[in-house]
């Protein structure tokens, strides 16, 4: 019974011994790298080279550059690369292995060893002296003058007395923004940047217009039309300011039944009509009610809207798709003749309902509101890279293969002052027919080639019309029951090519 105790007791030693021994070999092992279950940075190190390491940390925290902010609104980008900047890990993860008690390793086995380390970092001074001397904010330093002036991010305040600019403080904060990686360097919240000297009483009217002004040109709504993001920042609102040089223009303008922007304006966060010119006064070129508010135009913002959705219409979406290959192509399935997809009007209100309220700073994402009946495609997936194209707007149909136009023939489309419009909408040729009749109710009509599309309508030759009919306005006043009407000789050959289940996107 001894014996056997003996023994018992003689393998639980040995199995301990061999225990601590592996655990003091793997101590002496992590001695000379990165310990058990160690994340750096985010990082996994355990059992990785510090070259490995670094690259790692590298790739995960790239850094591009920062974003210099003026206190007048002024934004200055230095890249990176433009100031020859380098970051490397190495020194700080050989300090860290160096440091480390590689016999800690089993803790880390019940609770991850998590490490943060700063990166080794240098530019050259002199390039980021150089952005620095050429920033538009010193331009007018010793002028002795405050003014607005409007640049390419909207208007800024040109302080030449009240806030002058200490550019070796700008310099070094750049700088230290810069060896710590931060992506912005706002120098109105940076102490130091700026000299403080008081202002005339003029130029004290200027700083609290400008306040105003930059109020009402944050505007935080960003469009995301198809894919692409259209920002409504003060690049695209401060173009709605009502300037000195327009007055006359606005005092003569009138309310409209049919416009909703005509003759109206935000002021001071409330819809007005102009206000008289004993009620108005202008400043740094802006016009001003008599509580020093600056005006807003409502035509402006509608005209804005107005062109946004006429730039990103079916057929711009399109050929945005096949420059990018990428993103969502809009369509007012079955219309027919109308093509606009956007709801401007709703859009509209929304934006005025936004500077009344207040809230128009507030940052928001948004699509831009389009019709109940506009359906969006993901052109990738649904419309491919082989398609047909039919422009019912310039009467005009394209064939292409592989993302390459292939062929192209003015053709008529569906009678739209009869209520024959071709339907809008994506569809694919359902089927091909050669030498066949077409039957309506009051027609029947011979045709060489047809391909099905949707229904009853289908894309097939015209023999009846005479060249010149194709194309142009025929479809207006003398279009078809519905279909797409080609020249004999061209359809023919996109008979010979395009096959069943080719798609094919109809619009106005």
């Amino acid at each position: 019974m001894k014996r056997k105790f003996k023994r018992i007791w003689l393998v639980l030693w040995l199995n301990l011994a061999a225990i601590i021994a592996l655990y003091i070999a793997l101590a002496f092992y992590y001695s000379e790298g990165f310990p058990c279950c160690c994340w750096i940075n985010g990082v996994y190190c355990t059992g990785k080279s510090v070259e490995t390491v670094n690259k790692e940390l590298l790739a995960k925290h790239g850094y591009e550059g920062v974003n210099v902010i003026d206190a007048g609104g002024a934004e200055l980008y230095i890249s990176a690369e433009s100031v020859d900047f380098n970051a490397d890990y190495t020194e700080s993860l050989d300090s860290f292995i160096e440091l480390r008690n590689s016999f800690l390793w089993g803790y880390n086995l019940f609770q991850n060893l998590i490490v943060k380390v700063e990166p080794r970092v240098s530019l050259n001074e002199d390039k980021l002296l150089g952005f620095v001397n050429d920033w538009e904010i010193f331009s007018d330093i010793g002028s002795n003058d405050v003014y607005i002036e409007k640049g390419d991010n909207g208007y800024i305040l040109i302080n030449g007395i009240t806030d002058v600019p200490n550019k070796e403080k700008i310099v070094n904060t750049v700088y230290h923004c810069m060896l710590h990686l931060e992506d912005t360097a706002d120098l109105g919240a940076t102490e130091g940047c700026y000299t403080e000297v008081e202002a005339t009483e003029q130029q004290r009217a200027t700083i609290d217009l400008f306040d105003k002004v930059k109020e009402l040109q944050t505007c935080g709504i960003t469009y995301d039309i198809g894919g692409e993001l259209i920002s409504f920042g003060p690049s695209v609102a401060s173009d709605w300011f009502v300037t000195a040089d327009e007055v006359d223009e606005y005092l003569n303008q009138e309310t409209s039944s049919t416009d909703p922007a005509s003759g109206l304006f935000i002021i001071d966060r409330a819809v007005r009509t102009f206000p008289s010119e004993e009620e108005m006064y202008t400043l740094n070129g802006f016009v001003c009610d008599v509580n020093g508010s600056p005006i807003l135009s409502e035509k402006k913002i509608y005209d804005t809207l107005n062109n946004i959705a006429r730039s990103h219409s079916t057929k711009s979406l399109i050929e945005r798709y096949r420059q990018t290959h990428e993103g969502s192509i809009l369509v007012k399935k079955g219309s027919k003749g109308d093509g606009s997809l956007y709801d401007v009007n709703g859009e509209f209100n929304y934006l005025i309902d936004k500077y009344v309220s207040g809230d128009i700073s507030a940052e928001e994402s948004r699509p831009l509101s389009y019709y109940d009946s506009v359906v969006s495609y993901d052109a990738a997936s649904e419309l491919g890279d082989t398609y047909i194209e039919v422009n019912m707007s310039e009467q005009l149909l394209s064939y292409y293969v592989n993302g390459e136009l292939n062929m192209q023939m003015p053709v008529v489309t569906g009678n739209i002052n009869r209520g024959r419009g071709t339907p809008a909408g994506l569809f694919n040729v359902y089927n091909k027919r050669y030498h066949t009749y077409l039957r309506g109710t009051d027609y029947v009509s011979y045709v060489n080639y047809w391909l099905g599309v949707n229904k009853g309508v289908g894309i097939h030759d015209a023999t009846w019309r005479t060249q010149e009919e194709f194309g142009g306005d025929t479809f207006k006043r003398n279009g078809s029951h519905g279909c797409i009407n080609c020249p004999l000789e061209s359809v023919e050959q996109l008979w010979n090519v395009a096959e069943v289940g080719t798609p094919v996107i109809l619009y106005y």
